[in-house]
């Protein structure tokens, strides 16, 4: 079996409640509501397979609905996207799931296509059943935020930890980019699955470490299975980049205008 012939579908989980952002997949940007910024640029990827709006909220569905997207309605009670994710996944025939967040409306589609089709020769070889994405951090303020969450990684590749902590520990006077031994990096919230271990992982408890951290993707970890960790160039990453707050969309309006 080759890449190409790995069947996939594109999954955009969107809610309404935000305790941040309420209605943020409805937010006006530049003429369009966010969500369809999302769902315009999974389109322009190849072999995406079918591209699915989740969501539990009308408002959201009848918007999208009416730029002609397909969505399907879900159950209110998922604590997580990957929940609902695997709602719409369990009912449908897919070797592959991407988990593409509703807050990432400048994400450029080749930078998926790669991701894809790297995941997608992963899943075929029987090396991962989970891909995501990290990214070189080059900015000290977000080493340290809590907002920016870390990940290191093994000589395979695959994820030891992800925290909202520095990993590994610095003092934060000591720290100097250029002459440190080892690298920052970012992790960024894609997410692609083999469909059966998908639907495993969202019926599993949430472990204490995930609760701490309020970090999902360590859920995987605390079970003892691992995730593979794809590294993009920061430059490709930035436009990876969540709209959480209403202040994070005027960044994103200067975005697409310039895109």
């Amino acid at each position: 079996m080759n890449n190409a012939s790995v069947s996939r579908m594109i999954v955009i989980p969107a809610r309404y409640q935000s305790q941040r952002f309420p209605g943020k997949p409805l937010a006006d940007l530049n003429g369009k509501p966010m969500i369809q910024h999302v769902w315009e640029r999974a389109m322009k990827t190849k072999n995406h397979g079918r591209v699915i709006v989740a969501t539990d909220d009308n408002r959201i569905a009848d918007c999208v609905r009416g730029f002609g997207a397909e969505v399907h309605m879900t159950s209110s009670s998922h604590q997580t996207g990957t929940e609902r994710v695997a709602e719409v996944a369990e009912k449908l025939d897919s070797e592959m799931v991407v988990n593409l967040q509703g807050d990432l409306p400048v994400f450029l589609p080749e930078v998926l296509d790669d991701l894809l089709e790297i995941s997608a020769d992963l899943i075929v070889r029987d090396l991962a059943k989970l891909i995501t994405v990290k990214s070189e951090i080059l900015s000290k303020e977000e080493i340290f935020s809590p907002n920016t969450v870390k990940v290191v990684t093994d000589c395979k590749d695959r994820a030891l930890y992800f925290s909202r902590s520095p990993i590994p520990y610095i003092q934060p006077g000591e720290l100097d980019l250029a002459s440190l031994p080892f690298k920052f990096y970012k992790h960024y919230g894609i997410y692609i699955y083999k469909k059966d271990f998908l639907l495993q992982i969202s019926k599993a408890p949430e472990g204490p470490l995930e609760k701490a951290e309020k970090l999902e993707q360590l859920r995987v970890l605390e079970l003892g299975n691992h995730v593979s960790v794809v590294d993009i160039k920061p430059k490709s990453a930035n436009f990876f980049w969540e709209v959480n707050t209403p202040e994070d969309l005027s960044k994103a309006r200067e975005m697409v205008s310039s895109n």
